[in-house]
Order: C-alpha cells, then structure tokens, then sequence
C-alpha cells in the first residue's frame, strides 16, 4: 500500500485516521440513526477537505475524483438527478431527493481520491459494521416486547433495509474470520443469529437474497472441481428453482379456491334456529377451514357478551375487528361460527381472541412461514375482490401497473426527478385504484422509477454507471462485491432502494468501499487512483 504522508500540523497519519474511524462509523450508525449517519458523512468529507487544504493538493483531489473515468461515470447516475431537474414541474420533491442520494456523491468522490484501504482498516470497517447490525437486532427484540407484528423487530430503520444489511452481516462474518479464536467462534454464530432474525422478521427477500448468494458462490466454486462434480452441482443449481417453482404454483393457486356454490342451497340451520351465512366468494381459510362459510353473526352476537365484556364490534388489542378475529380463531378450530362453539370456549381462548390472537395454533409457523401464509392471503383477497389496501405485496402489483402505464407514456425521457409522486397520483385516478390514498406510493420497484424518471436512455445509463465502474476496477472479482451487488439488485425489485438516506447510504458506503475502497489485489495498483 502507498505510504501516507504526515501532516505536520496535526501529527503522522491522523487524516488517515479520522478517514477510517469516520467510514466505520457509517458503516456502524446505518442500522441506528440517520441523524448520527448524516453527522459521519460529513466528518468523513470534511476530513477529506481539510486534508487536502492542508497538503495543498486539494485541487488534485478533485482531479482524480471527477478526472478518472470509472469514478466519473459512478458519480454521474448523482448527476443524472440534477439533470432531471431540468424538465421537472415539482423542484420540492426533486430536490429532496438530490439530497437523499448525497451519499452516491461524497463516498463516489471521497473514496476514488483517497488511497485503498490496507487489509486491516477494510476488514476493521466490514466487521464493525456486521457487528453493529447484530447488536441493533437485540436491541430492537428487548424494544420488541410481546408485540406480534415482525416489523417492530426493526425498531430504528426499515425492517426491509434491516434485512438487507442482515445478509451483508453474514456474508461477513462467514468470509473475515477474525484472527482471534474467540471472535472468530462469535462471528459464526452472529452470522447464524443473523439468519434466524432474517426468519423471524419474515423477510421473504432475505432469505432468496441468501439463497442466491449462496447458489452463486457455490455456482463459482465448482469451477476448479473434477468435471462429473462441477457438472451434477451445477445441473442440481439448475433444477432446484424449477422444481421449486412447479411446487409453488399449486400451493399459490390454493389460496384461490373458493367454497363450494352448494353450501348457499342447504339452507342450514344452527342450535339456535338461525340460517347459517355463507359468503362463497371469499377465499380466506385459516387451518384449511373457509373463515366465511358456516357463519352466524346474530347468534354469535348475542352468545359473545356472555364470555366476554368487549363488545364484539369493538377492535381486539391489535386493532382488528373483534368479530373477525372470533371468526377466524374458530375456523381454525375447524368448528361451525354459531353459539355453540362461542360456549365451547375456554376461558383462556376469549383472553387469546381479545389480545388479537387468530388461530388456536399462533406458534405453529416461524416468522418466515407466517409470512408466506400471510401472502398467500393477500394474493387470494387481491385475486377475489381486488383489495390490496394494507397488504404489502398485493399493494406492490397496483403499484407496478401503475408505473408501467406510466413509464409506456414516457418511455424516452421519463418525467424527471421531481414528477414521480404526481404522475402517480395522477396514474391512480386514471386507473380507478382501489387503493386508498393513503396507500397510493410509487413504484416499489428501483429499476421502474429509474425507467419513469429518466426514460429508458436513463435507465440504461443508470445500469452503466453502477456495472462498468465496478468492472474497470476489478471488482466483480470480489465475493464482497458479489454478494453486496445480489443483495442491491433484488432489494430493486421490490423497492425503491435508493430514494430513502439508509437506503441510499447502504448504496454509496458499500459500492464506494468495495469498489474504490478496498485493498488492492495480486496485480492491481496500490490505491484505487493508481488502479484507474
């Protein structure tokens, strides 16, 4: 590595040292604080000017930022923001997120004009960084308390961002064992925490983020393995996702099935003397058991106050209708909604029902799982009735179509960068969206709103300049790199990753540090200037 020179005012390497205690403390505050995070970019830039200033080289600082190609063209997708400004109506929101992608600009250019880090000060900042996030997830599970909603767990950032900065943790720990034994031992099992708590947030992404990591890797490893082993891993890496897309199709299809037109022409009665209701329009099981079939609202009504002092038509502890949580909770019991199984109830069970408990079971799936059921559900109400309000994914499909329309209508250029909220808005009332407005967001989708904003040709140029940088400088080498760039690319699937600071942040700190940042390679020059 390319030796630093002194600073005489200030004592040997101590710009160097802020550079590095300043990038660890972003990469240790994205899990905690915006605020702290903000306050460590601008230590880290204002280090880098005050260094330069004081070695007199400020002008070629800037030089080798804006002056070398790869760092030009990644600090250019911040520029093509400013350029959508240009033939933006709304200068508020265009502004805002000028500012929110600030990080792209100062890691772009602080760290392609600053030499690489040493194996030490990388591995230093990688580790704090991982170890930050698993501390961040204790704390948010004490916070966490009895609630039952798996987005609490995330008790400072996104529960999504969370997730994403869980997989870059494990992929950490797993591939910079610490020197100590102790340590090292510990960065497994953070690593093996990190995996249960991505369970237990139901990160559906996560967990394909993680597979996909991992199929990728092993994908690269069989390269120098005997030629029947590379071929039967990689053919078994193929088959795999068909197979798993063959079984899933069925099950998604299950949650589509409705209850049978013949149960509305029994004419049934309860105990009680009532018609049982029968709604063979909706597809909501709980236990394998239709929620709206079998179902005597009056009678359960006058039976309930018996049990229970909660009026039926009040909200249970979660704030969901009581008597929708009742009727869920017996379906999953597999008994009829009538008197009778409002009698049968244990004393315990009108406690669970009152608390917001909706199955017999609540402890029979993992976060995950509940997860998938919990989807499963939208997708069958989506799919029945249109409804999306509330639900996360089938709130995502109104908002592709929305963007989709949209980006057909503006396809060359886009909108600009500050028209993105009103074309949706307007898109909403076009398309006479169920959604409620309080629900209507934009795409959800990075590589959409990129299309939206700036028309394909800024897509296009967006894709560039995160890809070709990275290639120049030998990145897509780097398992790191790898595994960050997986984790990035899905999470733009299903988010605008980039239009939040922590999401922006997790962008710029990690492309910076494992781009232009990190230690040079066999062959490669000793700082990323040198490497240009």
């Amino acid at each position: 590595m390319r030796s630093i020179a002194s600073g005489s005012l200030w004592g040997p390497d101590v710009f160097r040292t802020v550079h590095v205690a300043a990038l660890a403390l972003c990469a240790i505050l994205l899990p905690w604080s915006t605020a702290f995070l903000s306050m460590a970019q601008m230590l880290l830039v204002a280090n880098w000017l005050v260094e330069g200033i004081v070695r007199g080289d400020l002008p070629q600082r800037f030089g080798r930022a804006f002056g070398k190609a790869p760092s030009l063209v990644f600090v250019s997708f911040f520029g093509l923001h400013i350029l959508g400004l240009a033939w933006s109506t709304d200068m508020d929101w265009g502004l805002d997120m000028v500012r929110i992608l600030l990080p792209v600009l100062s890691f772009g250019v602080v760290l392609a004009a600053s030499p690489r880090l040493s194996q030490t000060e990388y591995r230093t900042v990688l580790l704090l960084g991982a170890w930050s996030v698993v501390a961040s997830t204790l704390v948010g599970l004490v916070l966490h308390g009895a609630s039952t909603d798996y987005r609490s767990l995330s008790y400072f950032i996104s529960h999504i961002r969370l997730s994403m900065l869980l997989c870059l943790a494990v992929v950490v720990f797993l591939t910079v064992p610490s020197a100590v034994t102790g340590l090292r031992i510990g960065g497994y099992v953070a690593a093996a925490w990190s995996v249960v708590f991505i369970n237990e947030l139901g990160s559906l992404q996560g967990v394909l983020i993680l597979v996909v990591i991992g199929a990728v890797f092993l994908w690269r490893a069989a390269r120098g393995w005997a030629r029947w082993a590379k071929l039967a891993v990689r053919a078994t890496l193929v088959v795999i996702p068909v197979v798993c897309i063959t079984v899933a199709i069925p099950v998604v299809r299950s949650y589509f099935v409705l209850p049978s037109e013949q149960l509305v022409k029994t004419m049934e009665r309860t105990a009680g003397g009532e018609y049982y209701h029968h709604d063979i329009t909706n597809p909501h099981r709980e236990n394998g058991t239709f929620v709206w079939t079998y179902w005597a609202p009056n009678e359960v009504g006058r039976t309930w106050p018996l049990r229970s002092k909660r009026s039926l038509n009040a909200t249970d502890e979660q704030g969901h209708p009581l008597w929708s949580t009742l009727a869920r909770y017996l379906s999953s019991k597999g008994v009829r909604k009538d008197s009778l199984a409002v009698m049968a109830l244990t004393d315990a069970e009108i406690r669970a029902i009152e608390s917001g408990v909706t199955h017999v079971d609540p402890g029979r799936y993992s976060g995950l799982w509940e997860r998938v059921d919990e989807v499963g559900f939208e997708l069958g109400q989506y799919h029945a009735y249109g409804r999306a309000n509330g639900h996360s994914v089938t709130m995502r499909l109104e908002y592709l179509k929305a963007g989709w329309a949209i980006a057909k209508r503006h396809w060359l250029v886009g909108v600009g960068t500050g028209d993105t909220k009103q074309v949706f808005n307007d898109q909403y009332e076009r398309m006479h969206t169920s959604l409620a407005p309080e629900w209507r967001h934009r795409a959800h989708n990075e590589y959409l709103t990129l299309w939206i904003s700036f028309g394909v040709l800024g897509l296009l140029w967006s894709l560039f300049a995160w890809w070709w940088p990275a290639k120049q400088l030998g990145a897509w080498q780097r398992i790191h790199f790898i595994a960050w760039a997986f984790i990035f690319g899905i999470s733009c699937l299903t988010d605008d990753t980039i239009e939040t600071q922590a999401g922006a942040t997790f962008f710029g700190l990690y492309y910076g540090l494992f781009v232009f940042a990190s230690p040079a390679q066999e062959g490669e020059g000793a700082t990323s200037t040198d490497a240009i």
